[in-house]
């Protein structure tokens, strides 16, 4: 029997009758890969979201689209405000620039066009 080159995240189950992708998520405790099999069409296994079906409603996605969050609880909405917010410290911070109120580094990070 031939040997068969295979990815990294490709298996054999079932003893070598059956091939599928591995499950691509990470554990966030230990950062281990997931060892069971992705279901067909999917990275992800079962446990992992792969049998979702997402939002199949106007109404829903819309839902999911208004609550999204990046990492833990942040929304998008918090994010836009705090966004708003530093782009007007930051026009006071170039404004106290150019008056010779603050003197020094200005903060970091992009400037707002």
């Amino acid at each position: 029997m031939p040997k068969k080159t295979l990815q990294m995240n490709q298996f054999f189950t079932l003893g070598g009758k059956v091939h599928c992708n591995q499950c691509q998520a990470q554990s966030k405790h230990s950062r281990t890969q997931c060892k069971k099999p992705a279901m067909k069409g999917k990275r992800v296994c079962r446990t992992h979201g792969g049998a979702s079906t997402g939002a199949r409603t106007e109404q829903g996605r819309q839902r999911c689209a208004e609550a999204r969050t990046k990492t833990g609880t942040e929304t998008r909405k918090a994010r836009t405000e705090r966004a708003e917010a530093m782009r007007q410290l930051r026009v006071l911070e170039d404004l106290g620039h150019a008056l010779g109120i603050m003197h020094g580094a200005r903060m970091p990070g992009k400037k707002p066009s």
